[in-house]
């Protein structure tokens, strides 16, 4: 069971440490997920932080437990922007994208609607993960992947989340270097994006050499637009396994193919 704590609800006044370091105590460090929420305010320094948020994000983070980092990404008047908070905010932000461990961890949001949704597929996706993970790792399948995409750093969260299912991955930018790949190593599945720098139905460029060479591994494009029904059927005429572009799907699809091989 899920219960959520915040500062407003579950703490209480005490005497003796700064603020922060009572919150700390009293809710970050008995917390086992973290979820922050930004917009255009950063909040108030702490002694080793530029703001209290930024300090419980660490304490999560030096702790491998779970952040949900969502950024709004939404009109806002100039008149309304505190340049020194939006500063601030904007060099978290920086750091986070550049910051491998907390690859996976920073998503952006349109309004709350998009928030909704968002947070609710990652906390579905991330919960299954913890519930089932194990018993699927302890499974004697093949669990190495190619993963082919010239923008690997958009599909981090669900590869962690398919980690933790035990799958390991190779990563490849191109369709050449995943064909050398595919020679040298024994995958149990493809996960594909469409449109490369090589071209725009470059997915299907790298199905087809696959399926010419007669390897029958399965084939699941991944990509904007993949739930599409026609994208689905189109996927299947040209003999890929599966079409989409929901993170629930990919990963419940990838999962029962590699049951099911």
């Amino acid at each position: 069971m899920l219960r959520p704590i915040s500062w407003k609800n579950n703490t209480f006044p005490q005497l003796g440490e700064s603020p922060q370091k009572i919150l700390n105590k009293q809710i970050v460090e008995k917390a086992d997920i973290c979820v922050a929420i930004f917009w255009i305010k950063f909040g108030t320094k702490t002694e080793k932080y530029n703001s209290g948020t930024e300090e419980e994000i660490e304490n999560m983070l030096e702790n491998n437990k779970r952040v949900f980092l969502y950024f709004f990404d939404k009109p806002i008047r100039p008149s309304d922007i505190d340049k020194k908070q939006y500063n601030r905010l904007n060099r978290f932000k920086d750091k986070f994208k550049n910051n491998k461990k907390s690859e996976g961890y920073y998503f952006s949001v349109l309004d709350e609607h998009d928030l909704s949704n968002k947070f609710k597929d990652h906390l579905e996706l991330y919960m299954n993960s913890i519930v089932h993970g194990e018993q699927f790792n302890q499974l004697r399948v093949s669990k190495l992947i190619l993963w082919v995409d010239d923008y690997p750093e958009n599909n981090v969260y669900v590869r962690n989340i398919l980690e933790n299912y035990g799958l390991k991955f190779d990563l490849a930018l191109s369709t050449e270097s995943a064909l050398r790949l595919i020679k040298t190593n024994d995958y149990s599945l493809i996960l594909s994006d469409m449109g490369r720098k090589e071209g725009s139905r470059e997915g299907y460029v790298l199905l087809h050499k696959i399926r010419s060479d007669n390897n029958n591994i399965p084939f699941i494009i991944y990509s904007y637009e993949g739930s599409l029904q026609e994208h689905k059927e189109e996927a299947k005429k040209n003999g890929a396994q599966y079409s989409t572009d929901n993170v629930l799907e990919v990963v419940d699809i990838t999962l029962k193919l590699l049951l099911n091989s």
